[in-house]
């Protein structure tokens, strides 16, 4: 069943359906339309179609969410996006990966944003989800994880040998804020660290 609806000499045709929601939701959605300037319809719409979108692509919106959240973390830190040939080349020329202050500032680092990140999710293991959902958006084929009992496996491969140890000492860091022990083998350009929780 369709609602006709004219605008400014234009015909549209509405589809009306009723999707439930909890009672809080519809009050909140309601609020935010108003404060944003929009229809509540419009708001619902275009939040439904925004739903599809993430689904076609496999994320559901809850872990959309969560995705959301962890970049809002990340940007705390004043990440930009670098190539990895970049870091590489910068190891390679000044060394700085073997440098000990260079070694400290980021385990101080990876500390503070592991803290950051820990507060956010209730385990290692959900932080891995939605970790491992945001990368399967990326053109990223060299990061890998699996798990086996309590132990996660993550393999990660840098462009070069100079720059593996600087991402390592990072990750070390931000991943015992967890309560997890971090075992790190560098191989090359390849680190793995095995994770128990």
């Amino acid at each position: 069943m369709g609602l006709k609806i004219y605008k400014r000499g234009k015909r549209i045709a509405v589809s009306r359906t009723t999707v439930p929601v909890d009672s809080d939701v519809a009050k909140e959605v309601s609020t935010m339309a108003k404060s944003q300037g929009f229809s509540v319809v419009k708001l619902a719409s275009d939040s439904l179609k925004l739903a599809v979108e993430l689904l076609r692509r496999g994320i559901t919106p809850s872990k959309a969410l969560e995705m959301f959240k962890l970049m809002e973390k990340v940007l705390v830190f004043d990440v930009v996006p670098v190539p990895l040939s970049y870091l590489e080349l910068v190891a390679k020329k000044w060394k700085v990966c073997e440098d000990e202050e260079i070694e400290k500032f980021l385990r101080e680092t990876g500390e503070k944003f592991g803290k950051v990140v820990a507060s956010e999710f209730r385990s290692f293991s959900e932080f891995m989800a939605v970790v491992s959902q945001f990368f399967s958006m990326l053109p990223v084929a060299r990061l890998s994880f699996s798990k086996s009992g309590n132990t996660w496996r993550i393999v990660f491969t840098t462009t070069g040998e100079m720059s593996v140890k600087c991402l390592g000492f990072f990750a070390e860091e931000a991943i015992k804020q967890f309560g997890c022990s971090v075992k790190t083998i560098y191989e090359g350009n390849t680190v793995t660290a095995e994770v128990t929780c």
